[in-house]
């Protein structure tokens, strides 16, 4: 049994229930968030837990017999952290291209409507939702929704105002997909100017080289023909 394994390492006060605590904390947090872990097991003070995490991490799980799933579980919940935190910087750095986002922002809307939204939301609607994204977290839909429902921009806007949270869940989503189309094509366009500049750098260090080679070659040719004089 589990439970056995974990009182040969000195860990007997341990229940079944500690140990589900401490791997869906680290599922949950990541295995890196010891701070956070330290607080999530049940009837365990900080400090044990913390001796149980020295002891777990980094090989000590393989001691126990349902290892794998164990393992499996936090590695599955640490990359939806991983896709969370990708998506919070690409809405980051989407914001960060626009002084004033709630009036300049773009999306590559297909078809080249890029002046207007689909679906029923209008531009301005998916700038807000993009922005709130930003602001209070991606999945918050709840707190967006309040946001929408107490903007003074949306006052009388019934249609925005009326949305769900599934509704808005889901043309976030879109919105999301949007953003991240459009950080790729700024970042392509990034590399293509910055293989110019380069280029274009190049060209002149040649230019230079080669008119400084030619004005040496000149005055070479000329002080031969100086000294040819002077000797007649």
């Amino acid at each position: 049994k589990e439970k056995d394994e974990l009182e040969e390492e000195g860990f007997r006060n341990w229940t079944k229930q500690n140990l589900n605590d401490f791997v869906n904390a680290c599922a949950t947090y990541g295995r890196d968030d010891l701070e956070t872990i330290k607080n999530e097991v049940t009837d365990q003070s900080p400090e044990e837990v913390e001796r149980y995490y020295h002891t777990f991490w980094p090989e000590g799980y393989l001691q126990l017999k349902d290892a794998k799933r164990i393992i499996s579980k936090i590695e599955k919940g640490e990359k939806k952290l991983a896709a969370i935190e990708a998506d919070r910087e690409a809405l980051a750095a989407k914001i960060a291209r626009h002084k004033k986002p709630l009036q300049t922002l773009s999306l590559p809307y297909p078809n080249n409507t890029s002046n207007k939204g689909s679906k029923g939301f209008s531009a301005e609607e998916d700038r807000f939702l993009v922005y709130q994204m930003h602001h209070l977290g991606y999945g918050n839909w709840e707190q967006i929704q309040f946001a929408i429902r107490n903007s003074w921009q949306f006052r009388f806007n019934w249609f925005i105002k009326s949305r769900n949270t599934k509704e808005l869940s889901q043309r976030c989503k879109k919105l999301l997909d949007l953003v991240k189309e459009d950080n790729r094509k700024f970042e392509e366009q990034q590399k293509k100017k910055k293989g110019k500049k380069r280029g274009s750098t190049g060209s002149k260090k040649k230019k230079a080289a080669s008119g400084a080679a030619g004005n040496k070659r000149k005055r070479g040719g000329s002080a031969r023909s100086s000294g040819r004089k002077k000797r007649k």
